[in-house]
């Protein structure tokens, strides 16, 4: 008889599976539970040390600084510009002769070009010569242009120094589409950040206040989406009127649901009506282990 052969593959298969029995041991335990909320403590509780309130509220100053520097940076590159341009489009003179020289570079459907104008205008008075110009001109603009016309200088007549090329005011339209598309982008993420401090500043008020004078309430479950490790956790209770909100947690933090179906959760309602969701650590509350014992332990089945 040949001797058995041990794979050394079947210890970590064997711990694996203790490992899932241990984890569906204590998924069917929290969900047999029933939580007391008579039980939860009348007096004021504590927070957690990490609610992220403050990290928040750094992020989104950080982003919002960004944003208005895009928006400083895209106004003063590309305002002065498209301005002049607007004014050389209605007042502009054709020079007599001129050269527009450069590169425009286009990088998917964005293009622009640092141009070279050298222009020449005739003089202003009877014995004054033609004069010679010579200027930068920095474009921006999204999509293509005709560059089968030979491109012609304007400039204004009570200051020649100001001058474009003409197909710079041909897709001078574009321009101004894209510069105030862009503006109101980056302004709109401005609104965001400054709401979204806001906004993270009123929910941490809220929440110490529904530490001082907490009010244990269920609330029901709508829609749970995992994505990024995160899970969005959307929940709904009543206060006057239905209200809801949603919370982003990391993927292993659930909810302190109150019930085996798993479709409503223990939260902390603060005199301003707005519900905390907790977690099955009680987070983002501290409560002493008697007092989660209370709380979980008085309805819990053998």
């Amino acid at each position: 008889m040949s001797p058995i052969r041990t794979s050394p593959y079947l210890a970590p298969i064997s711990i694996n599976v203790a490992e899932a029995a241990k984890h569906e041991l204590r998924t069917v335990n929290r969900e047999l539970r029933i939580v007391n909320l008579s039980a939860f403590p009348k007096r004021s509780v504590g927070l957690a040390e990490d609610t992220g309130m403050a990290r928040k509220i750094i992020v989104l100053l950080l982003s919002g600084l960004f944003f208005t520097g895009c928006f400083a940076v895209f106004a003063r590159a590309l305002g002065p510009g498209v301005l002049e341009d607007i004014r050389l489009s209605k007042e502009g003179k054709l020079a007599v002769r001129g050269t527009v020289g450069g590169e425009i570079r286009t990088r998917l459907f964005v293009s622009w070009g640092d141009l070279k104008l050298d222009y020449t205008i005739p003089g202003r008075g009877h014995n004054e010569g033609a004069t010679s110009f010579s200027r930068n001109k920095d474009i921006f603009f999204v999509g293509d242009f005709d560059d089968s016309k030979d491109a012609q200088i304007y400039y204004l007549e009570n200051d020649p120094s100001i001058a474009t090329a003409s197909y710079a005011l041909d897709l001078l339209l574009n321009r101004e589409i894209t510069l105030v598309v862009s503006l109101a982008i980056e302004l709109a993420f401005i609104i965001m950040a400054i709401a979204g401090c806001f906004r993270v500043a009123a929910v941490g008020r809220s929440l110490r206040r529904a530490a001082d004078r907490p009010e244990p309430i269920e609330v029901t479950i709508v829609r749970t989406r995992f994505y990024r490790r995160r899970q969005y956790i959307r929940y709904e209770w009543q206060n006057q009127r239905r209200r809801q909100t949603t919370v982003i947690w990391k993927q292993d933090r659930d909810p302190l649901f109150t019930g085996p179906a798993r479709d409503r959760a223990l939260a902390i309602k603060g005199p301003d009506g707005y519900a905390h969701l907790v977690d099955s650590e009680f987070r983002p509350f501290e409560l002493s282990e008697e007092e989660r014992e209370g709380v979980l332990g008085s309805g819990a089945r053998s």
